[in-house]
């Protein structure tokens, strides 16, 4: 949908701004009119190259349709009714609307390296994932019962025993606890508890651990390695990012110095 309508755009930008599309190659004729390369060009601009040639025959082809249309619009006096008319000015103040911002704003913005810097200092968490492990534990207040459980339970039976314990004594819990990210999940269980799963290697079996939960025996069943994006991978996204705000932000600057009203109670 999106395709099509930047085509419309294209079009009626021809006609109501007719010179701004600069001259070139004729590609088409429609009753002598011709079809310009700049024409396919405006709205293919940001397709990848080796699909912009099958991009630019459908655009063709959907531009002849129109202008056959158009001119059979015109020959038939549907461009002087009202209606049509109309619908010509909300297009217009669309399209002027959209033209004054990539004109007068967009020049406007300037994103610098320092400024992509920080943001990808200040957000590395976003752009970066840590070490992820998938812990189980059992768990129980009496540190004597701990002992006698750390000494019964291997990498092999840690969940069968950890789970007829809890369903046999009151005393003792087994749980799974999903996946834990480091720096991510901090908090969701104690400091203590944290830094000893951490340090585990996959299938293996913690000392007793002291938190003021209890006395836990934790295992890890599996880890996953932390990974960070490059900063020159992602600089030209931050970039779009930091413009986009920027440019909202001067849009917002006009828009609170225009005289607007709301009216109506239902909008306010």
């Amino acid at each position: 949908m999106l395709f099509f309508r930047n085509i419309l755009i294209v079009i009626l930008f021809a006609f109501i701004f007719p010179g701004v599309l600069s001259a070139d190659s004729i590609v088409a004729k429609v009753n002598g009119e011709p079809i310009l390369e700049s024409e396919l060009e405006e709205f293919t601009i940001n397709i990848p190259e080796p699909f912009k040639k099958a991009f630019k025959k459908k655009a063709l082809s959907k531009i002849i349709d129109s202008r056959v249309f158009y001119n059979l619009g015109v020959e038939t006096g549907l461009a002087d009714t009202q209606e049509f008319q109309k619908k010509i000015e909300k297009t217009k103040r669309m399209i002027l609307a959209e033209f004054f911002i990539e004109k007068k704003l967009k020049s406007r913005i300037n994103v610098t390296d320092k400024e992509i810097d920080n943001f990808y200092q200040e957000n590395k968490v976003k752009f970066s994932s840590g070490k992820k492990i998938l812990p189980a534990h059992i768990i129980t207040r009496d540190k004597e019962l701990a002992v006698i459980i750390s000494q019964k339970v291997n990498s092999n039976n840690f969940e069968e025993v950890g789970a007829d314990l809890a369903n046999k004594s009151p005393d003792v819990s087994f749980h799974k606890l999903g996946w834990m990210e480091a720096g991510r999940d901090s908090g969701r269980m104690p400091k203590a508890f944290e830094n000893a799963a951490f340090t585990l290697k996959k299938g293996e079996i913690s000392k007793i651990v002291k938190t003021k939960m209890g006395y836990h025996i934790i295992k890890v069943a599996d880890i996953k390695s932390g990974w960070e994006k490059n900063f020159n991978q992602i600089k030209d996204k931050i970039k779009k990012q930091l413009a986009a705000q920027k440019l909202n932000r001067l849009k917002q600057e006009y828009t609170n110095s225009a005289k607007v009203e709301i009216i109506s109670k239902d909008y306010k």
